[in-house]
């Protein structure tokens, strides 16, 4: 999903969250003091709602200090209402007065097509049971909406159920995951999408069965040429192809629950897909799950691939669902992102499952009913961290399901309206790639331009930082959602840097052509076109100056020419070998051109010439992350902390490579329902943070965070 959908399917939900609230919308409690909400779901072993419970029976804990329960409300519709009362599933009445009873407010069901992970079979049964469960089961009230290939239909929420059926019947299949499988049994054939990860992460027994199985399949081949090398590049061609698709997807759940924030009560998703594989994404995976705890939203997730697909499919027809409740099930790689989206919000997965029907009817059931319990918390401060939740229940024999946590963040800032960032312009500059921190507003940057000066910061991503020479800039907006500079802001900031590098080329040293003068002017105006029209003709003179490439390099990635600005800025390099910053500028540009390698050997170079600079190694370490080496990464990040122990940026850098490493080791355990594994890398990630909160820098909060979400995975 790109930018403009992100953007306006927040827009969207900010106008229906502007529109009154509904008259009959059930309102627990009213207290002096802030409170948070919890939605609670207590569920006996023979799968039926427990009913009668009090105040007291409810145990919660937040960052595990025991909370005070100001009140607990069971929240009914009109379907289950009649369904409840009291009964076997209810523990003996106890001497409180049983929580009061409440008519739920009309409910809000999002539909999510995750297109890039979904085939045309699967498509069509789920987009069938979907389309029927509008017309037959949403109730008079209801609002909905259904989000397709990133974009929301029709660009709003509704409560028109004609409409909401017409645009559910109307989704298509754009074929991103077929073609992909297609391309998996293509010769050199590949086992799956995992097969493909461990070849690209060097594990040499699956590049060796991937080898011996393409002898079998073209014995002839295999004599002609060594096919270890062909087989890793079909292998990263398919990774690089799987990971895209990922972040679009998590892209989708991040913009979709930051929207949903800002309006009150529960929100039902039902998530549609197949799966995916999540390997060095984990980061982004917690970040989405943050944000939908943050917003409400219980994520109900249906495996589109149904019965008897996957390593787990041995269930012939089970009856319900893979509630908590459920049996063990043997390890799927693509269960790992849908798991986590359910658990973590307090829904659930439903796997093994052809009667999406069924299916439904038992999300809509689990949705309409439930505990409100409320609690005001003993930490007042509202500062922006995830606190971890632990919900019990004081009756044997049930288990409990809620949301595991939520973003202290104050009611004002919920309903405030976010100022988004202005998109990349021809005047704003882009910033060297020295820090494994911060993120964009959408999925993924594509260049430099698109994760520039202006993006909002989240922890747990690769993306730019400032170059050394402008230390000011380098301070991220507080808080979470932030306008951004206005781009004039970002352009003088870097005219300034720009002029200091042209005097030390020796701008004022000899005297400049018409068109070199011309140029800087038209580059001190932020007229970044002239400026490389003018300079561009200046750099075709014999003895062009330094200053003049270097310059014309800057209007150049400015406008997004990539490689025109590296070739300037290699001309820059050979007049002016000892000029330390052009190396970073032409990682930058190489970067952009997706060509890392390239840049790891202009940075390399840089290290022969500066071997004590610890800037080297932080931008060495930063592309070794984006190509997935995170044991290289983590071994530049620790030269860079020996070289400079007292610049907290390297250990800032190698907190994050080492959060990022346990991330990737991580496996959900479904008998525990807990993530496992890691461990070593979470006690160095926690070291390192600390220490870099002991030096100070400006990237103090996202370390802070950094150091709640560990202790909370």
């Amino acid at each position: 999903m790109g930018h403009l959908a992100t953007l306006l399917l927040t827009v969207v939900v900010a106008q229906l969250a502007a529109q009154p609230p509904a008259q009959n919308q059930a309102q627990p409690f009213r207290t002096g003091v802030q409170a948070v909400e919890v939605d609670v779901r207590v569920i006996a072993k023979d799968g039926q709602f427990v009913t009668g419970l009090t105040p007291d029976d409810f145990q919660l804990s937040e960052d595990g200090v025991a909370q005070t329960i100001l009140s607990a409300v069971l929240v009914t519709s009109s379907t289950t209402a009649s369904e409840l009362g009291t009964s076997s599933t209810s523990a003996p009445s106890a001497p409180a007065s049983p929580a009061p009873s409440a008519p739920s407010a009309p409910s809000m069901w999002v539909f999510v097509f995750d297109t890039t992970h979904l085939t045309a079979g699967s498509l069509q049964r789920s987009r069938d049971a979907v389309v029927k469960f509008i017309a037959e089961r949403l109730h008079d009230g209801d609002v909905g909406g259904i989000i397709a290939d990133g974009r929301m239909a029709n660009n709003r929420l509704t409560s028109n159920r004609e409409e909401l059926r017409a645009a559910a019947a109307a989704i298509k299949i754009p074929g991103q995951l077929r073609s992909r499988q297609l391309e998996l049994r293509e010769w050199p054939r590949l086992q799956d999408e995992l097969e493909a990860f461990r070849i690209v992460n060097q594990e040499r027994d699956a590049l060796a069965a991937a080898v011996q199985r393409a002898c079998t399949d073209d014995p002839d081949a295999c004599k002609k040429m060594p096919l270890d090398s062909f087989v890793m590049e079909k292998a990263k061609r398919m990774v690089v192809d799987y990971r895209t698709a990922t972040l679009q997807t998590l892209g989708v759940v991040d913009g979709l629950s930051k929207g949903l924030a800002r309006m009150a009560g529960p929100k039902t998703i039902v998530f549609l897909s197949e799966g995916f594989v999540l390997q060095d994404q984990e980061s982004e995976l917690r970040q989405a799950v943050g944000q939908a705890a943050r917003a409400g939203a219980h994520f109900y997730t249906l495996d589109a691939r149904g019965l008897n697909k996957g390593p787990v499919a041995e269930i012939i027809d089970q009856a319900l669902v893979d509630s908590p409740m459920g049996a063990t099930m043997r390890f799927d790689a693509q269960q790992d992102g849908t798991n986590s989206l359910a658990v973590d919000t307090g829904g659930f997965a439903i796997r093994n499952e052809n009667n999406f029907a069924r299916a439904l009817d038992e999300i809509q059931h689990d949705a309409g009913t439930y505990y409100v319990i409320a609690y005001s918390p003993t930490n007042e401060r509202f500062d922006g961290k995830y606190r971890s939740i632990a919900v019990k229940v004081k009756r044997p024999d049930v288990k409990v399901r809620a949301r595991r946590g939520y973003l202290a963040v104050d009611p004002a800032r919920l309903l405030a309206v976010p100022r988004v960032p202005s998109p990349p312009s021809a005047s704003r500059l882009p910033a060297a790639a020295t820090s494994v921190d911060g993120s964009t507003t959408g999925p993924v940057p594509t260049s430099p331009a698109e994760n520039g000066t202006g993006a909002t910061p989240t922890p747990g991503a690769v993306a730019p930082a400032v170059p050394s020479s402008d230390p000011e800039s380098a301070s991220p907006p507080p808080g979470g959602i932030t306008a951004a500079p206005p781009a004039s802001a970002g352009a003088a900031r870097m005219r300034i840097d720009a002029g200091k590098m042209a005097l030390a080329l020796g701008k004022d040293r000899t005297p400049s052509s018409d068109a070199a003068q011309a140029g800087w002017a038209a580059y001190e105006r932020g007229d970044v076109e002239s400026a490389a029209r003018e300079l561009g003709k200046a750099a075709t003179a014999p003895g062009a100056e330094a200053w003049v490439h270097y310059v014309l390099g800057l209007s150049q990635l400015a406008l997004q020419r990539y490689r025109d600005a590296g070739q300037s800025w290699e001309r820059v390099r050979q007049a002016a070998p000892e000029f330390e910053t052009v190396y970073f500028n032409l990682a930058d540009a190489y970067i952009a051109q997706h060509e890392d390698s390239t840049a790891i050997k202009v940075l390399r170079d840089a290290e022969r010439r500066w071997p004590t600079d610890a800037e080297i190694q932080n931008a060495i370490g930063v592309i070794q992350v984006r190509r997935g080496a995170l044991e290289a990464a983590i071994e530049s990040f620790e030269r860079a902390t020996t070289l400079s122990p007292d610049d907290g940026l390297g250990y800032f850098n190698l907190g994050r490579a080492h959060q990022m490493r346990l991330m990737k080791l991580q496996r959900y355990n479904p008998q525990t329902q807990k993530w496992i594994g890691g461990d070593d890398d979470r006690r160095k990630a926690v070291a390192s943070f600390k220490r870099y909160v002991e030096i100070g820098g400006p990237y103090i909060q996202q370390a802070k965070e950094a150091l709640t979400a560990l202790n909370w995975s």
